[in-house]
Protein backbone atom coordinates (compact mmCIF):
# COMPACT_ATOMS: atom_id res chain seq x y z
CA UNK A 1 0.00 0.00 0.00
CA UNK A 2 2.93 2.45 1.10
CA UNK A 3 4.92 1.18 -2.04
CA UNK A 4 1.30 2.31 -4.24
CA UNK A 5 1.23 5.82 -2.47
CA UNK A 6 4.44 6.39 -3.33
CA UNK A 7 3.95 5.79 -6.88
CA UNK A 8 1.10 7.97 -6.94
CA UNK A 9 2.51 10.26 -5.71
CA UNK A 10 5.58 10.41 -8.05
CA UNK A 11 3.64 10.18 -11.18
CA UNK A 12 1.96 13.08 -9.94
CA UNK A 13 4.95 14.88 -9.58
CA UNK A 14 6.03 13.97 -12.78
CA UNK A 15 2.52 15.19 -14.34
CA UNK A 16 3.09 18.30 -12.58
CA UNK A 17 6.56 19.27 -13.76
CA UNK A 18 5.22 17.94 -17.43
CA UNK A 19 2.51 20.50 -17.16
CA UNK A 20 4.81 23.10 -15.57
CA UNK A 21 7.47 22.55 -18.71
CA UNK A 22 4.50 22.57 -21.42
CA UNK A 23 2.91 25.61 -20.54
CA UNK A 24 6.15 27.68 -20.77
CA UNK A 25 6.50 26.82 -23.98
CA UNK A 26 3.32 28.49 -24.64
CA UNK A 27 2.87 32.13 -26.59
CA UNK A 28 4.89 34.05 -24.15
CA UNK A 29 3.42 37.67 -23.18
CA UNK A 30 5.91 40.58 -22.90
CA UNK A 31 6.70 39.94 -19.40
CA UNK A 32 7.82 36.48 -19.90
CA UNK A 33 9.98 36.94 -22.47
CA UNK A 34 12.08 39.42 -21.05
CA UNK A 35 12.00 36.98 -17.73
CA UNK A 36 12.95 34.68 -20.33
CA UNK A 37 15.93 36.74 -22.09
CA UNK A 38 17.15 37.37 -18.91
CA UNK A 39 17.59 33.70 -17.93
CA UNK A 40 19.19 33.33 -20.98
CA UNK A 41 21.70 35.75 -20.45
CA UNK A 42 22.35 34.04 -16.87
CA UNK A 43 22.39 30.52 -17.99
CA UNK A 44 25.22 32.10 -21.02
CA UNK A 45 27.34 33.65 -18.13
CA UNK A 46 28.08 30.01 -17.35
CA UNK A 47 28.94 28.27 -20.27
CA UNK A 48 30.28 30.67 -22.62
CA UNK A 49 33.19 31.92 -21.52
CA UNK A 50 35.44 34.65 -23.04
CA UNK A 51 34.93 35.24 -26.96
CA UNK A 52 36.79 36.10 -29.56
CA UNK A 53 36.70 39.80 -30.17
CA UNK A 54 35.04 39.86 -34.31
CA UNK A 55 37.01 42.26 -36.04
CA UNK A 56 36.64 41.99 -39.78
CA UNK A 57 39.49 39.10 -39.97
CA UNK A 58 37.29 37.16 -37.61
CA UNK A 59 33.67 37.89 -39.64
CA UNK A 60 36.06 36.29 -42.78
CA UNK A 61 37.43 33.59 -40.71
CA UNK A 62 33.69 32.52 -39.14
CA UNK A 63 32.95 29.11 -39.55
CA UNK A 64 29.35 26.98 -39.36
CA UNK A 65 31.32 24.68 -37.00
CA UNK A 66 30.17 24.70 -33.22
CA UNK A 67 31.27 23.96 -29.51
CA UNK A 68 29.14 23.28 -26.47
CA UNK A 69 25.92 22.87 -29.16
CA UNK A 70 22.60 21.42 -27.72
CA UNK A 71 19.51 20.81 -29.82
CA UNK A 72 16.18 19.62 -28.11
CA UNK A 73 12.41 19.31 -29.80
CA UNK A 74 10.57 18.46 -26.62
CA UNK A 75 7.51 21.02 -26.50
CA UNK A 76 9.25 23.71 -28.41
CA UNK A 77 12.80 23.36 -29.88
CA UNK A 78 15.45 25.07 -27.59
CA UNK A 79 18.82 24.94 -29.29
CA UNK A 80 22.55 27.12 -28.00
CA UNK A 81 26.03 26.92 -28.82
CA UNK A 82 29.20 28.56 -29.46
CA UNK A 83 30.32 29.20 -33.08
CA UNK A 84 34.04 29.44 -34.04
CA UNK A 85 36.42 30.46 -36.54
CA UNK A 86 37.84 27.96 -38.66
CA UNK A 87 40.33 27.22 -36.66
CA UNK A 88 38.57 26.84 -33.57
CA UNK A 89 38.56 30.40 -31.60
CA UNK A 90 35.37 30.92 -30.00
CA UNK A 91 33.68 34.16 -31.73
CA UNK A 92 29.83 34.00 -31.08
CA UNK A 93 27.77 32.00 -28.28
CA UNK A 94 23.88 31.98 -29.07
CA UNK A 95 20.59 30.73 -27.16
CA UNK A 96 17.41 29.64 -29.05
CA UNK A 97 13.93 28.88 -27.66
CA UNK A 98 10.48 27.94 -29.72
CA UNK A 99 7.18 28.82 -27.96
CA UNK A 100 4.05 26.32 -28.76
CA UNK A 101 1.32 28.41 -30.57
CA UNK A 102 0.33 29.05 -33.96
CA UNK A 103 3.14 30.25 -36.65
CA UNK A 104 6.88 31.14 -35.66
CA UNK A 105 7.06 32.18 -32.17
CA UNK A 106 10.54 32.18 -30.67
CA UNK A 107 13.64 34.37 -29.03
CA UNK A 108 17.19 33.85 -29.92
CA UNK A 109 19.43 35.60 -27.85
CA UNK A 110 23.57 36.09 -29.73
CA UNK A 111 26.26 37.73 -27.99
CA UNK A 112 29.99 38.13 -29.44
CA UNK A 113 33.04 39.40 -27.39
CA UNK A 114 31.54 43.14 -27.85
CA UNK A 115 28.09 42.68 -28.50
CA UNK A 116 23.85 41.50 -28.15
CA UNK A 117 21.82 40.39 -30.75
CA UNK A 118 18.56 39.75 -29.76
CA UNK A 119 15.55 38.04 -31.99
CA UNK A 120 11.71 38.54 -31.66
CA UNK A 121 10.45 35.87 -33.87
CA UNK A 122 6.56 35.97 -34.52
CA UNK A 123 4.45 35.74 -37.11
CA UNK A 124 4.50 39.48 -38.22
CA UNK A 125 8.39 38.86 -38.56
CA UNK A 126 12.01 39.20 -36.53
CA UNK A 127 12.02 42.13 -34.69
CA UNK A 128 16.07 42.98 -34.59
CA UNK A 129 17.61 44.54 -31.31
CA UNK A 130 21.71 45.41 -31.56
CA UNK A 131 22.99 46.39 -28.16
CA UNK A 132 19.14 46.81 -27.24
CA UNK A 133 18.50 49.20 -29.67
CA UNK A 134 15.78 48.55 -32.10
CA UNK A 135 17.21 48.31 -35.68
CA UNK A 136 14.45 46.88 -37.45
CA UNK A 137 11.67 44.09 -38.60
CA UNK A 138 13.34 41.12 -40.89
CA UNK A 139 9.75 40.10 -43.13
CA UNK A 140 9.60 36.66 -44.14
CA UNK A 141 11.04 37.98 -47.80
CA UNK A 142 14.58 38.28 -46.43
CA UNK A 143 13.81 42.44 -46.18
CA UNK A 144 14.98 44.28 -43.30
CA UNK A 145 12.63 47.25 -42.75
CA UNK A 146 13.73 50.28 -39.98
CA UNK A 147 11.62 50.50 -37.32
CA UNK A 148 9.06 52.47 -38.74
CA UNK A 149 8.52 49.84 -41.34
CA UNK A 150 8.99 52.63 -44.46
CA UNK A 151 12.18 52.11 -45.13
CA UNK A 152 14.72 48.91 -46.44
CA UNK A 153 17.63 49.14 -44.46
CA UNK A 154 18.80 45.82 -45.96
CA UNK A 155 18.05 42.47 -47.72
CA UNK A 156 19.11 38.79 -47.83
CA UNK A 157 18.53 36.59 -50.75
CA UNK A 158 17.08 33.34 -49.68
CA UNK A 159 16.80 32.01 -53.08
CA UNK A 160 19.88 32.11 -54.69
CA UNK A 161 22.48 29.13 -54.99
CA UNK A 162 25.05 28.15 -52.92
CA UNK A 163 25.76 31.62 -51.67
CA UNK A 164 23.20 34.08 -50.14
CA UNK A 165 24.14 37.64 -51.22
CA UNK A 166 22.98 40.49 -48.33
CA UNK A 167 22.72 44.01 -49.32
CA UNK A 168 22.78 46.77 -47.09
CA UNK A 169 21.71 50.64 -48.36
CA UNK A 170 21.52 48.81 -51.97
CA UNK A 171 24.81 47.38 -52.08
CA UNK A 172 26.04 43.55 -51.51
CA UNK A 173 28.30 43.31 -48.63
CA UNK A 174 28.85 40.08 -48.27
CA UNK A 175 27.52 36.35 -48.60
CA UNK A 176 26.33 34.02 -45.98
CA UNK A 177 26.82 30.41 -47.68
CA UNK A 178 24.68 27.65 -47.65
CA UNK A 179 26.08 24.78 -44.57
CA UNK A 180 26.90 21.80 -46.49
CA UNK A 181 25.47 18.89 -45.14
CA UNK A 182 27.91 16.19 -44.11
CA UNK A 183 31.13 17.77 -45.65
CA UNK A 184 34.35 17.00 -43.51
CA UNK A 185 37.26 18.71 -43.86
CA UNK A 186 40.46 19.82 -41.82
CA UNK A 187 39.11 23.58 -41.15
CA UNK A 188 35.74 24.33 -40.96
CA UNK A 189 33.15 25.75 -43.52
CA UNK A 190 33.29 29.25 -43.68
CA UNK A 191 30.23 31.19 -42.97
CA UNK A 192 30.94 34.17 -44.88
CA UNK A 193 32.55 34.73 -48.36
CA UNK A 194 32.96 38.01 -50.22
CA UNK A 195 32.64 40.56 -47.31
CA UNK A 196 33.73 44.03 -48.08
CA UNK A 197 36.27 45.81 -46.17
CA UNK A 198 34.70 49.73 -46.58
CA UNK A 199 32.05 48.69 -44.19
CA UNK A 200 30.65 51.16 -42.00
CA UNK A 201 29.76 50.44 -38.32
CA UNK A 202 26.32 50.65 -38.90
CA UNK A 203 26.66 49.05 -42.20
CA UNK A 204 28.72 45.59 -40.20
CA UNK A 205 26.05 45.94 -37.60
CA UNK A 206 23.40 45.59 -39.68
CA UNK A 207 25.26 42.80 -42.01
CA UNK A 208 25.73 40.87 -39.12
CA UNK A 209 22.08 41.06 -37.35
CA UNK A 210 21.05 39.41 -40.95
CA UNK A 211 24.08 37.15 -41.68
CA UNK A 212 24.54 35.80 -37.67
CA UNK A 213 20.51 35.15 -37.89
CA UNK A 214 20.68 33.02 -41.12
CA UNK A 215 23.41 30.91 -39.86
CA UNK A 216 22.06 29.91 -36.79
CA UNK A 217 18.73 29.45 -38.44
CA UNK A 218 20.82 27.06 -40.72
CA UNK A 219 21.97 25.07 -37.91
CA UNK A 220 18.69 24.75 -35.62
CA UNK A 221 16.59 23.27 -39.05
CA UNK A 222 19.24 21.52 -40.68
Amino acid sequence: MALFALFTLLLAAAGLVLLVRIFSSFAPNSRKLQQDLDKMKEDMDKWAGDLVPMTREEVDLFSFNQEKHVLRKSFGKTAKGIFTSIYHEPILAYSYKEYIGPGKNALLYVRTGSQEFVYRISKKGIDVLVDREQVGTLKEDGVLYNKRGNRMLAQINREAGEFLPVLVNDREVANVARLKKGAGSKLSQRAFEFVKGDMSKEEKDVFLSLAVLEVIEQSINQ
